[in-house]
């Protein structure tokens, strides 16, 4: 039971670590990530990585795969919302220099 309770859970850890990318096809579909904390996003990259170095520290081979998938998908994530946040600042300065 014990170990069919881990391929489980690892399972849904890396389902529930794959969930960033939801908000990143958001993100491309808008071609905007105004509506995206980057403070959430730092704060869950923090955790993960916290999360990952347990897992490491222990050998817990769950621990380690579901973080690794976090900490990439959320990494992504940070990636693309900088991304467009920079395209939404340089359009906003195209339009001002356009106005003067």
């Amino acid at each position: 039971m014990s170990e069919t309770l881990a391929v489980v859970t690892t399972c849904w850890g890396v389902v529930m670590a794959l969930a960033p990318m939801l908000q990143i096809r958001v993100i491309v579909r808008e071609r905007d990530a105004s509506g995206t904390s980057v403070g959430w996003v730092l704060i869950l990259l923090v955790g993960f990585f916290l999360w990952l170095t347990y897992g490491l520290v222990n050998r817990d081979l769950p621990i380690i795969i579901t973080n690794v998938v976090a900490l990439v998908v959320t990494a992504m994530l940070l990636v693309t919302v900088g991304v467009f946040e920079q395209r939404r600042r340089e359009s906003s300065r195209v339009q001002r220099s356009d106005r003067s």
